[in-house]
């Protein structure tokens, strides 16, 4: 954590400053030719990345993930210096900030750092979802959207699929991948739908292949269920189930938003086995993939949204608004658990025209699932 505070009665201004990380990483020769991607999962508040004293990029959300590709910059063979800038206080002209916040905030970098060294031409997202016949077993549809960050000759993507848990692939096809993105679409027999009480888990593999050789791999987890709010409730695999949930914010005594895995898979395992809910609404910001994983595996339904806290500030902050649509989005949108996208600013006075475009962002990259919002 970048400030350790006291367990009650501090001021919000002891978190709010500038902090600074530094690292020298060392770069050996051998990974001249690939491709070195940085990404930093979670920082508060606003970020700027520097690398041996050039700025080479930043992001404007404490609560999203961002990467910056660091290949043309480094040096290699030796030692470079990384350091990131972290903006941590409340008069930033970014959500949720602007007006009263009924939530600490805090500061620093408090997800997790790392670096991926990838081919050339590597697997930029592999998007999962699920057709099934809801209230028969028997044939379901596992369709993915594959995202490649470059094109390339002669390459193809096979897929292979098992249940979570097992050790065995099953391969389920091989299609070759003309261009940088394309849909997949795969039929599976006897599958085991997700739903809060038996939430059954499987996992796809992905390869980038050419010439026999393996370039990327991606494994992503997931589940068989349908998911739809009707008029008349919520309805799991065409099943009305009454919703119980409670809302849930990432901070803890002392620390703030800096725990590990182990501390946030715990918060759902507090509210799914001690409390008896089935649902949780990640309270006012997207949360770490440890606890929305565990949500997963748990089969606690989630409702998750953009930062905010009843505030809209002007159109820069709106942009900034719709843009951590689109980050939440991507980088969340294989969790099984998540039923609905909150796409309006929490208990926010209506602003169509803003939640036209943040609705169409959603939309746009995840057109399977439903959006909503807390109203004022």
């Amino acid at each position: 954590t970048a400030k350790e505070t006291p367990l009650h009665y501090f001021d919000e201004s002891v978190y709010q400053m500038v902090s600074g990380y530094r690292r020298d990483v060392y770069i050996p020769e051998e990974w001249k030719g690939k491709r070195l991607l940085l990404t930093i999962d979670g920082a508060a508040h606003e970020s700027e990345v520097f690398l041996n004293g050039e700025k080479i990029g930043g992001h404007h959300c404490g609560y999203t993930a961002f990467s910056l590709d660091l290949t043309e910059k480094l040096c290699y063979g030796q030692d470079n210096i990384l350091v990131i800038k972290v903006d941590s206080r409340e008069s930033l002209n970014i959500p949720p900030f602007g007006f009263v916040i009924d939530y600490m905030t805090y500061g620093g970098i408090y997800r997790e750092v790392y670096l991926d060294i990838k081919n050339p031409c590597y697997l930029q997202d592999v998007f999962v979802r699920t057709k099934i016949e809801t209230g028969k077993s028997g044939k379901s549809e596992v369709i993915s959207k594959v995202t490649l960050s470059s094109k390339g000759e002669d390459l193809a993507v096979r897929q292979s699929l098992r249940k979570k848990g097992e050790t065995g692939w099953r391969l389920l096809s091989e299609t070759p991948m003309e261009t940088m993105e394309k849909e997949i679409s795969c039929q599976v027999e006897d599958v085991c739908l997700w739903d809060t009480e038996n939430p059954n888990l499987y996992e796809i593999k992905t390869e980038l292949v050419k010439d026999k050789e393996t370039l990327d791999e991606k494994v992503v987890t997931f589940g068989f269920r349908k998911a739809e709010f009707r008029p008349d409730g919520f309805y799991l695999n065409g099943k009305k189930l009454k919703i119980r949930g409670l809302n849930r914010h990432q901070s803890y005594p002392y620390v703030g938003y800096a725990m590990p895995e182990s501390m946030q898979k715990m918060d759902a395992d507090v509210l799914k086995k001690e409390l008896g809910l089935n649902a949780v609404r990640t309270s006012h910001y997207p949360q770490s993939h440890h606890f929305l994983d565990r949500c997963d595996e748990l089969g606690l339904l989630v409702f998750t949204e953009i930062p905010g806290w009843q505030h809209i500030g002007d159109e820069e902050w709106k942009q900034q608004a719709v843009q951590n649509v689109r980050d939440m989005v991507l980088q969340y949108r294989n969790h099984t658990s998540i039923i609905l996208w909150g796409v309006r600013i929490n208990e926010s006075q209506d602003d169509d025209a803003f939640y036209l475009q943040t609705n169409a962002a959603a939309h746009e990259l995840d057109p399977f699932r439903q959006t909503g919002g807390v109203r004022a």
